[in-house]
C-alpha cells in the first residue's frame, strides 16, 4: 500500500512535466526516505524503468510519458541477406536495414527504397564479392553522388554497402541485427546525398513523428552523432526546426 501511495504521488508530481532530472527524482524520494542511500536510489530507478513508469531520455533526465521502443519490420530479402552473411562471416559485425522503415514517419512516400548493409570497413570488398557470387544485382560500395543519381534510385532495388561506424547503436529484431531509432535519425541527417529523398521539410516531419511515437535516448543519439562529427549541427537542427522540447535537448 505504501509503495502504491508513493508511486501515485510520483505520477502526480511529474505528470505535467515533459521531463525531470535525477536530482529532482532523488529529492522526491527523500520526502519519504530521508536517509535514502545512493545504492538504494539506483535500485528505485531500476524498478521504475522495469515497470515502465519512467523512461530515460538523456543522461540524468527522465519522463513519465512512456513510449515504446522502435522495432522496425524486417523484410524477407533483408532477412535472407543477413542470415547468409552471418553464416559466411560468423565473426563479422554488421547490420541491415531498409529505407522502407522510414515510411511510417513520412508525409510523402518515395516510390522506391534501398537496402543498406553496414559492415566493418575491412570487410567491404569480401562482402561485396560474396553478394555478387550469390547472384545479387545492383550492389554498390559506398557510392559517390553520381552513382547515387544515375543508378541507385533508378533501379527497383539497390543494396548499398557502407562502413559500419564503431559503437553504432544497434538492436536485434527477430534475430536480425538492425538499426535503432537513434542511429536512424542521425544517419538521415548525416547522409544527405544517399538519403536525399528524406531531407528538408520531410526530415523535420520524420523527426517530429519519431519523437511523438517512440522513446528516444538522446544521450545515445548524440554520442553516435559525435562519432559522425554531426553532434553540434544536429543539436542546432533539433533546436531550430523540430518540436523536441529544448529542455530535453539541454539536459
Amino acid at each position: 500500500m505504501a509503495k502504491d501511495f508513493i508511486l501515485d504521488r510520483l505520477k502526480n508530481e511529474f505528470k505535467r512535466r515533459e521531463s525531470f532530472s535525477r536530482d529532482e527524482l532523488f529529492n522526491f524520494y527523500t520526502q519519504f526516505e530521508p536517509e535514502l542511500k545512493e545504492t538504494t536510489f539506483r535500485w528505485r530507478i531500476y524498478q521504475l524503468k522495469a515497470k515502465r513508469i519512467i523512461a530515460v531520455i538523456s543522461k540524468g533526465a527522465f519522463t513519465l510519458l512512456y513510449k515504446p521502443t522502435f522495432k522496425p519490420g524486417i523484410a524477407e530479402n533483408e532477412r535472407k541477406i543477413f542470415l547468409k552473411l552471418e553464416k559466411q562471416f560468423p565473426t563479422l559485425k554488421f547490420c541491415v536495414w531498409s529505407t522502407k522503415m522510414i515510411h511510417e514517419f513520412m508525409l510523402h512516400f518515395p516510390g522506391k527504397f534501398i537496402t543498406i548493409l553496414e559492415v566493418e570497413k575491412e570487410a567491404l570488398e569480401p562482402v561485396y564479392d560474396f553478394l555478387k557470387d550469390q547472384g545479387l544485382r545492383n550492389v554498390f560500395i559506398q557510392p559517390e553522388e553520381k552513382e547515387i543519381e544515375r543508378y541507385i534510385y533508378e533501379s527497383d532495388s539497390s543494396i548499398i554497402l557502407k562502413a559500419l561506424i564503431s559503437k553504432s547503436p544497434l538492436q536485434r529484431v527477430t534475430k536480425i541485427v538492425t538499426i535503432t531509432l537513434e542511429k536512424l535519425l542521425v544517419d538521415l541527417y548525416a547522409d544527405k546525398k544517399l538519403l536525399a529523398a528524406f531531407q528538408g521539410n520531410e526530415l523535420t516531419h520524420i523527426v517530429n513523428n519519431a519523437y511523438n511515437r517512440y522513446s528516444i535516448d538522446f544521450t545515445k543519439l548524440f554520442n553516435y552523432a559525435k562519432r559522425r562529427a554531426k553532434e553540434i549541427e544536429l543539436m542546432d537542427f533539433f533546436t531550430d526546426s523540430t518540436d523536441i522540447p529544448k529542455n530535453i535537448l539541454n539536459d
